[in-house]
Parts: C-alpha cells; sequence; structure tokens
C-alpha cells in the first residue's frame, strides 16, 4: 500500500510499497494492511510503526488518518521521527500537555488528549 505522512508545512514519509502500519487510534491501536477496509478516524498520541524493509517509528501528537484504494493519508499536526526526537523536545511537549490541563477553559476532551500525550511520552523515554 502506498503511505504519506504529511503536516501542513511538508510531507514527512511518503512510500508506495508498505505491508503493514500501526497507528494509535482513538479507541486503540490499529494495524492497516493492504486491502483493509476503507476508514476515515482520529489518532490519539503515540507511535505510529511503518513496517516495511526499514520500519520507521514516529511520534505523534494526534491527527487523521484515510484509508481507502490502498493508499493510506495520515495527517498530523505534529508529528516527529523516534530516532530524531530528543529528551529537551519530550520535556517540552510534556510541559505544554501540563499546561493545557491546568487551564480553567479546557475540556474534556482536551484533558484526556494531554494525559494520553504525557502517558505515551512517559513510556517513550523508559525505552
Amino acid at each position: 500500500m502506498q503511505v504519506d505522512i504529511v503536516t501542513p508545512e511538508k510531507v514527512l514519509f511518503t512510500d508506495n510499497d508498505v505491508p503493514m502500519v500501526t497507528v494509535p487510534g482513538i479507541e486503540g491501536q490499529m494495524g492497516i494492511l493492504d486491502n483493509h477496509v476503507p476508514i476515515v478516524t482520529f489518532l490519539r498520541p503515540g507511535v505510529i510503526n511503518v513496517e516495511n524493509k526499514n520500519s520507521k517509528y514516529f511520534f505523534t501528537t494526534g491527527g487523521v488518518i484515510d484509508f481507502k484504494n490502498n493508499i493510506l493519508s495520515i495527517l498530523c499536526q505534529d508529528i516527529y521521527d523516534i530516532e530524531e526526537l530528543t529528551d529537551q523536545k519530550i520535556n517540552q511537549l510534556k510541559n505544554n500537555a501540563n499546561k493545557k490541563i491546568k487551564d480553567e477553559n479546557c475540556t474534556d476532551h482536551e484533558v484526556f488528549i494531554s494525559n494520553t500525550l504525557i502517558e505515551e511520552l512517559n513510556l517513550l523515554k523508559s525505552r
């Protein structure tokens, strides 16, 4: 299948021969294979695993996926190649999430996403 990972600024990853991608769906981990049923869903913060000859791992703060006709589009506001994600950036993301939670105008959904982001970043640091 073809996989494109994009942000508003750039195309971070593209490959047209990927057998499987695992994404952090809003309701849990999802594996997408060739000929998967068409789907559009939200992503929660977590790791995207592109499983091909040279598996790639990305960390997203959330986004949307669209799969149809063996083309998987992963649209993210913020996404990082895990190999390039520094402790400083992880701490910055965690601090921003903590500030968001303490905001009086923060919605329940924003609290959920911020807490999930902190949990997933803690898992990254423990690897």
